[in-house]
């Protein structure tokens, strides 16, 4: 299934970094990697072990000097994270953007690496894919969601849209909007409100995703973005996968749907849902950092990327 999806692919060494979590599994990572190489990928290693420290990838020096020395070389084209959990945030005050503004890459991963993303775009200018990560996807990936990572990547969906007939959005709120295409968990985004690594919202069209959070959570991560006047300064929000949020037994609860209505129909911008993308196996991928414009009008969304991300 990956070759006959990937097999047109050259070949492109990537760097393998675990800069959040250690991957589940030995089989995991391995499976992974063989088919990153089926690919056409050349996975390149700054460390011989993912070994855990806790519930991290390693100690954080560990994990800086790892992510640090690949922002310090040409030899890749992009970085490939082994897997999102937890840990990133605590890396962001060491990382060296110098460096990254130096040698540009695309770094590639999702949930936790959302911090790691937006920060390198910061303080760097990087493009990010939220995407498949080594030990998560790739051991058992999906051919239509890695045919369309392969576009992405390789800059041949240029421009395009992220959305498809068979998985439409829906309009909660019609307009049109166009700017720098942002996002990812958004757990990981209301933690970095008031840091310095936290990119300028203002006019960015956010997409967002979570795992895990009831809608009272989700409600007190919203607040947080529209206390920090994040909210208030997007054109656009997309909105994909909020898994497992169901609520606490017992309680009064409003729904997710009520949830984004109260903090998002005052705000006089287009809003759709229902994009795949989340924390779950057949999702496509979202690039970070370039633009793209998103037009709801009379039930009918459009949600196009306007330029490439060329690795």
């Amino acid at each position: 299934m990956v070759r006959k999806a990937l097999a047109s692919i050259l070949p492109c060494s990537v760097g393998i970094i675990a800069p959040a979590s250690a991957p589940r599994t030995p089989e995991s990572l391995e499976s992974g990697l063989s088919n990153l190489r089926l690919a056409g990928f050349q996975p390149c290693f700054k460390r011989s072990a993912f070994t855990p420290h806790g519930f991290l990838a390693g100690t954080d020096q560990e994990r800086l000097n790892e992510l640090n020395a690949f922002l310090n070389t040409t030899e890749v084209n992009a970085l490939f994270c082994v897997r999102g959990g937890y840990g990133t945030l605590r890396l962001l005050d060491g990382v060296d953007y110098a460096a990254a503004r130096k040698h540009p890459k695309t770094l590639v991963g999702y949930s936790d690496i959302t911090a790691l993303q937006l920060a390198l775009f910061k303080h760097a200018g990087w493009i990010g894919i939220s995407g498949p990560m080594v030990a998560v996807e790739w051991p058992n990936p999906d051919e239509s969601n890695c045919s369309q990572f392969i576009e992405l990547i390789s800059g041949r969906l240029a421009k395009g849209r992220l959305d498809s007939a068979e998985h439409p959005l829906i309009s909660v709120y019609d307009g049109s909007a166009r700017g720098t295409l942002l996002g990812g968990n958004l757990s990981l985004i209301a933690k970095m409100c008031g840091s310095r690594h936290l990119p300028d919202m203002t006019g960015a069209i956010l997409f967002l995703e979570e795992i895990g959070e009831s809608p009272y959570r989700i409600d007190g991560l919203l607040a947080q973005l529209r206390l920090s006047g994040i909210l208030q300064d997007l054109s656009g929000i997309v909105l994909g996968g909020f898994t497992d949020a169901e609520s606490l037994s017992g309680g009064s609860t409003l729904s997710l749907t009520e949830v984004f209505q109260e903090y998002f129909r005052d705000l006089g911008i287009p809003v759709a849902s229902g994009l795949r993308y989340g924390h779950f196996p057949a999702k496509v991928s979202v690039p970070i950092g370039i633009q793209a414009e998103l037009l709801c009008n009379d039930g009918q969304v459009r949600f196009n990327i306007l330029e490439p991300v060329v690795i």
